[in-house]
């Protein structure tokens, strides 16, 4: 191999577990490397700070550095109940865990003028192109509406949503970062949605999630009153509008 016998043989000596078992236990809430080395310095180790990444890095305790997406500038658009059906449809997840662990989410579609909850899809996961096909299903049984609201998730700004709503002349209205109340109602169903459901059930499976998820979407649109609609069901109140027009 044409190396020294002695290089072969060689082993090295550097001990860094006092240095790994000091960056253990400071790094126990999770902070970064910098707020980690000072306070080493501060109880009094000595290590310069190569010494110390470079223990940090081969325990990779690194954190990778997410950057902060830049939206486009929102305008606010009114809350208005639209005068017909599929004029304007509202989008939004909620979310839950199984009695194992697993998260699960829940696609919620509200026709704004009269509160019919149009479709709840239940997955595991909601990537863009999930929703997109979602949307598809229900447009071919419901119809196609003409605005799409909803809030600034990364199913909803990705390039796929955006340019299947370009594709299909369906307008996004996005409301504004931090303004939940810009969808006030799909955001007053979410609440009625958990309180009935999600906070009052303990689910062992995703299938029964959808069971139960189904039942009460019935219950809602064809049997619990609103409020809003002369305290009669979204469905009744559609039907009797859809008559007198």
């Amino acid at each position: 191999m044409e190396i020294h016998r002695s290089y072969y043989y060689y082993q090295e000596k550097r001990d860094d577990t006092e240095v790994e078992e000091a960056i253990r236990t400071a790094a126990k809430y999770g902070d970064g490397f910098w707020k980690i080395f000072k306070r080493l310095r501060r109880e009094g180790k000595n290590w310069n700070h190569k010494k110390v990444y470079r223990v940090y890095k081969n325990m990779h305790y690194e954190k990778r550095v997410r950057l902060k997406k830049r939206l486009p500038a929102r305008v606010k658009t009114p809350l208005e109940q639209p005068s017909e059906p599929n004029m304007t449809w509202s989008l939004d997840f909620v979310g839950d865990v199984l009695e194992c662990g697993r998260k699960f989410r829940v696609l919620n579609i509200m026709d704004d003028s009269d509160k019919v909850a149009v479709s709840q899809e239940v997955s595991m996961s909601f990537p863009a192109r999930r929703v997109i096909k979602t949307l598809e299903k229900v447009i071919w049984l419901n119809g196609k509406p003409k605005n799409i609201r909803c809030d600034n998730g990364p199913e909803f700004i990705s390039k796929d949503f955006q340019e299947w709503c370009k594709g299909n002349d369906i307008s996004i209205l996005y409301t504004q970062p931090g303004c939940p109340t810009q969808n006030g109602y799909i955001e007053r169903f979410n609440g009625s949605y958990r309180r009935a459901v999600l906070d009052a059930y303990i689910f062992r499976s995703i299938e029964e999630v959808k069971r139960v998820t189904q039942e009460w979407n019935c219950y809602y649109n064809n049997e619990r009153p609103h409020e809003s609609l002369d305290n009669i069901p979204p469905m009744e109140y559609r039907t009797k509008r859809c008559d007198t027009q």
